[in-house]
């Protein structure tokens, strides 16, 4: 006789509901998901395995009605929740109102999952209470208690909100709650003024909105996400959800929008300070503003810098905007990994000795695997003299080339191939 009962609903609402359960014979796991759906746990768990549920599959909700996943496994290493595909990527995980306890990793997301939202979970006596490198995850409204870590590439934050907290309505984004822990300023939006990383400089995981009063003081009405700019046919990232590294954290909102008098024009978009001075065209501005400018090598890296300040190196880098790759693929892993989608390949031999090119892929829709609806630059060369040509005539650009451009570098400066 199972400890609990499931109940699971197929999420999709162009499908035909059906019952599902999990699977109970795995050797590692307690249960394991591999169907898409939403299971309700009837009961506490008390796992006598390693592993508490394996997610194997994409659009699952698992709601824990507020019970118990308690690890009765004297391992060195447990997983509450294990959210590991094997071998094929998985989106859309949602996991909320489940009391995590005693696992060594409460919730673990691997890189091949994507979409993943936190919710509403409390955490107690595990080592880590995430353990995550998930592409574009939502991590809110959780209760931690203390002597707990995490580690994770993405903030633990919500997306942007509509929510009343103290009988007033705010549009923002809320972190999560610490037991025991008390800011010394504060916002009028319930969160506190800065970020939350428990001062331990091996914790990848910061809290930029952690909450002033408990979970249940806020009352969501709406999920808000970032909206395209029509105008210059560009989508805006939402910042929260990039994996990337803490330094560029605290900014409460997405740059782009944030006007700036001294980096704005009448009817334009506002653009990052840290974009170069060398970019005349407002439209390239905006864009590198909205972009992660992606390196590969130390070379890269200093082409990469004459863009903007702020850049990104591709080792476990992942896509969840506008991009800018700086570099071929004999140096930068993503553009390695998804060189022939481009219509003119890097290779060592093409386009050639001191030629690079720049080129434009605006993808839209599933039909590609990389990101949907975002636009990514290449810019690259057969050696360095030819990354460096592209890059030099890129910030000469009034706007963004609607096919490939091939540049060779020469005594007097970069010259485009006809």
């Amino acid at each position: 006789m199972k400890k609990f009962l499931i109940l699971a609903v197929i999420a999709l609402s162009m499908l035909v509901s059906v019952s599902a359960e999990m699977d109970y014979n795995n050797s590692n796991y307690y249960g394991v998901i591999n169907e898409s759906g939403t299971y309700v746990l009837s009961e506490d768990i008390p796992s006598p395995k390693w592993g508490g549920i394996l997610i194997n599959t994409s659009n699952v909700v698992l709601d824990g009605g507020n019970h118990y996943l308690i690890c009765n496994n004297g391992s060195e290493e447990t997983y509450g929740v294990d959210i590991y595909p094997e071998d094929h990527p998985i989106a859309n995980i949602t996991i909320k109102n489940i009391v995590f306890k005693n696992w060594t990793n409460a919730i673990y997301a691997d890189n091949y999952s994507k979409n993943v939202t936190i919710i509403n979970c409390e955490f107690e006596d595990n080592e880590y209470f995430l353990n995550s490198s998930a592409i574009e995850q939502y991590f809110y409204l959780n209760t931690i208690h203390e002597n707990q870590s995490a580690e994770s590439y993405a903030p633990l934050a919500s997306p942007k909100l509509v929510y009343n907290y103290g009988g007033n309505e705010y549009t923002y984004r809320l972190g999560n709650y610490y037991v025991g822990y008390a800011g010394t300023e504060t916002d009028d939006e319930g969160v506190y003024n800065f970020v939350y990383d428990k001062e331990e400089s091996f914790i990848r995981a910061f809290d930029i909105y952690p909450l002033i009063k408990t979970p249940e003081n806020y009352k969501i009405l709406k999920i808000l996400y970032p909206e395209s700019d029509s105008e210059n046919g560009v989508v805006v990232a939402d910042i929260f959800a990039l994996a990337n590294y803490p330094e560029n954290y605290v900014i409460k909102e997405t740059p782009v929008t944030t006007p700036s008098p001294s980096h704005s024009s009448s009817g334009g978009r506002s653009y990052d300070s840290d974009i170069s001075d060398e970019i005349d065209s407002k439209v390239i501005k905006n864009f590198v503003s909205s972009a992660a400018v992606i390196y590969g090598n130390e070379i890269d890296q200093q082409y990469a810098e004459e863009l903007r300040e702020r850049i990104q190196n591709a080792n476990g880098y992942k896509i969840s905007g506008n991009a800018v790759i700086v570099g071929g693929p004999n140096a930068n892993g993503f553009a390695k990994e998804y060189n022939n989608q481009f219509e003119m390949p890097i290779s060592n031999d093409y386009p050639g000795e001191n030629k690079g090119v720049i080129q434009v892929l605006k993808v839209h829709g599933s039909s590609i695997s990389i990101i949907q609806s975002y636009t990514i630059v290449y810019i690259a060369g057969s050696d360095r003299l030819g990354t460096q040509a592209a890059l030099e005539y890129f910030k000469t650009l009034d706007e963004l080339p609607n096919g490939p451009i091939m540049v060779e570098w020469t005594e007097n400066g970069p010259v485009v191939v006809e």
